[in-house]
């Protein structure tokens, strides 16, 4: 994922690479908050409180959910950047990109 936020943010033009950056701050934030989840799991292990699996999971599909949905929009975004005035081009964000 973050190959694909580079990636993107070298195909951005100079004014707008700040959105790539961005991005990668939010899945960032995202890496800490499972790194600071984790560490709370643990601490309640040593109190003999186990973890709910299924939370467990659903804890971190939605994460890596959340960081696809973002990732996504960049890339559309990016399309749209690319895209910005060819008459051809159907919007994927009719309200403008700027």
């Amino acid at each position: 994922m973050y190959n694909r936020i580079e990636n993107i943010r070298d195909q951005l033009p100079e004014e707008h690479k700040d959105i790539a950056v961005l991005t990668r701050h939010i899945f960032d934030a995202f890496d800490k908050l499972i790194d600071e989840h984790r560490r709370f799991v643990g601490i309640s292990a040593t109190a003999r409180v186990k973890p709910d699996p299924i939370e467990e999971k659903t804890f971190l599909d939605t994460i890596n959910q959340m960081k696809m949905t973002i990732l996504n929009e960049l890339e559309k975004t990016l399309l749209d950047i690319e895209h910005e005035g060819d008459k051809n081009w159907n919007k994927i964000y009719k309200d403008g990109i700027e």
